[in-house]
């Protein structure tokens, strides 16, 4: 399985996440229980979080700095979080196999069924096939545009941040307070 946090919603985002998952795993299979577990075990506590940040006017979402601290606080976090979570996923037994594990289920699948790699198009030989597209057409403007995320701060003052702020620090508050005290230290490097 991939799960990773990123900055933004690119599509070449999460082909990376992908490719990187199948050259590890192979090929996924259906997910929608996965995506409800890790919304309960995961990713729910960032809205929750990042809702409370906003609705009492610590997270302004047109303040580039605000992101800026929003991204540095909890990218990191989440992705320490998403990687718990796939360990335990992978290695929970399952009740309907016999209680093996999915890592144990992959291992076997592997020995008993490997999946072969795709062959590329000079081995296939078919030279009008366009590889490279889908053959539908391209829409543009379509779901959520995020914009990038520059960092406001100086190599320097980026330095400084990150000896100061350390986003994976221990938090009674996932995280608000350190992403709170991120703000106020790069709002004070800014002045």
């Amino acid at each position: 399985m991939y799960l990773g946090a990123a900055t933004n919603n690119l599509a070449s985002t999460a082909l990376t996440f992908f490719q990187e998952s199948v050259d590890r795993f192979g090929f996924p299979l259906s997910i929608e229980r996965l995506w409800r577990d890790v919304w309960t075990a995961v990713t729910s506590m960032y809205y929750d979080v990042l809702h409370y940040l906003e609705e009492g006017n610590y997270l302004d979402i047109a303040d580039q700095t605000h992101i800026f601290c929003c991204h540095y606080t909890f990218v990191p976090r989440l992705q320490d979080d998403l990687d718990i979570f796939r360990e335990g996923w992978d290695n929970h037994p399952l009740r309907t196999e016999g209680n093996m594990t999915p890592n144990q289920l992959w291992a076997i699948g592997q020995v008993y069924e490997p999946v072969q790699e795709p062959q590329n198009e000079e081995v296939l030989g078919i030279p009008e096939i366009d590889w490279e597209s889908s053959g539908l057409p391209h829409i543009r403007n379509t779901g959520i545009h995020v914009p990038a995320t520059g960092c406001p701060l100086t190599a320097e003052q980026f330095t400084a941040l990150r000896d100061f702020i350390d986003p994976r620090a221990t938090s009674q508050s996932r995280g608000a307070d350190i992403y709170m005290a991120a703000v106020q230290f790069c709002q004070t490097l800014l002045e």
